[in-house]
């Protein structure tokens, strides 16, 4: 039995390999560059910031040691003199407190009356 002939094909050609790889490497250097970015302003900000603090400290501190300072208080001006004048309104009435003594007595007096008179002999000798 004869042996078929086999058939050439073409070779195959081959194509490039496209990697999801390379695209990320694109994107994550991109991404950092922002964040670096980012950063780089954020120190700025933050230096900013600390230095107008530090101004406002040492204003604040100067503004501080102006006023501890102790000055002499300025005489009084003696060109026009005190002089009071009567008051319009009525004097002050003074009243008493209401203080229930009185009623406290009497109800001392009954107190001590009522155990007087449930007393008992037992009671009376101690």
């Amino acid at each position: 039995m004869p042996v078929p002939e086999k058939v050439r094909r073409p070779l195959t050609q081959m194509q490039e390999l496209n990697l999801h790889v390379d695209h990320r490497a694109v994107d994550r250097a991109e991404f950092d560059q922002k964040i670096k970015e980012k950063e780089r302003m954020y120190k700025r900000y933050r230096e900013e910031s600390e230095a107008a603090r530090m101004v406002e400290e040492k204003k604040a501190l100067k503004q501080l040691r102006r006023t501890m300072v102790s000055h002499a208080r300025p005489l009084p001006k003696f060109d026009h003199p005190f002089c009071p004048q009567k008051s319009s309104k009525e004097i002050t009435k003074p009243k008493s407190p209401y203080l229930r003594v009185l009623q406290r007595k009497e109800r001392r007096k009954m107190i001590s009356s009522l155990t007087a008179a449930t007393s008992s002999p037992a009671t009376l000798m101690r």
